[in-house]
């Protein structure tokens, strides 16, 4: 029983870095894709040398992922560790 235990507490660990580990990747990766870089090959699509030739694009993907990313940790993890959620309910 201890091994399976610890073997969930692993799992759910692992899938909680992961997501985290995704969040932070996309959220960075959206910030540098506008980062100019006189050494592109072409201009973006706003006119500059940017280090990514489709930016604007790029970027709205990678932040629509940030934010789908950050939605699935707050639902997933940020909930389940809410006084709400294990049965004790505020009087407001």
């Amino acid at each position: 029983m201890e091994i399976k235990v610890l073997i969930d507490w692993i799992l759910k660990i692992m899938k909680f870095l992961i997501l985290l580990a995704a969040l932070i990747a996309s959220a960075v990766a959206a910030v540098i894709t506008v980062i100019p870089d006189s050494s592109a090959s072409k201009d973006c699509m706003l006119g500059y040398k940017a280090h990514c030739s489709f930016t604007p694009i790029s970027t709205i993907i990678l932040i629509i992922m940030t934010i789908v990313f950050a939605f699935l940790f707050i639902k997933i993890y940020w909930k389940k560790t809410s006084p709400t959620s294990q049965g004790e309910h505020q009087n407001i």
